[in-house]
């Protein structure tokens, strides 16, 4: 790879960091990448919820248990399961109760 194209590269994903937030890079850009390619239905990600100490965990399950498949992992975690789009993402990473938002994205659906 040119160092050209390398340096390019980690712009890029230096600005996605910064725009991101809490939301790992490359759980986003899987995201993006599905819902550019499939366009009929939105992505399904599979996604690893960390909090801040202190949560209630029973709570933000019991607020996330609506919209997708959820179970308490350890401590501070939520396990999600579902269909969500890049804009769900940043939606669910408004939360300030929220450290980090990683997982993976397939163009699988169920």
């Amino acid at each position: 790879m040119s160092q050209n194209v390398g340096t390019q590269y980690d712009s890029f994903l230096d600005q996605l960091v910064s725009k991101l937030g809490k939301i790992d890079v490359k759980l986003a850009t899987d995201v993006m990448y599905y819902e550019r390619n499939f366009t009929d239905v939105e992505p399904k990600v599979e996604l690893d919820i960390h909090y801040k100490p202190g949560v209630n965990l029973d709570k933000k399950k019991y607020e996330l248990e609506t919209h997708y498949m959820v179970a308490k992992e350890g401590e501070r975690g939520i396990r999600v399961v579902g269909r969500a789009s890049m804009t769900d993402l940043v939606n669910l990473s408004r939360d300030p109760d929220i450290e980090k938002i990683s997982g993976f994205a397939s163009c699988a659906s169920y």
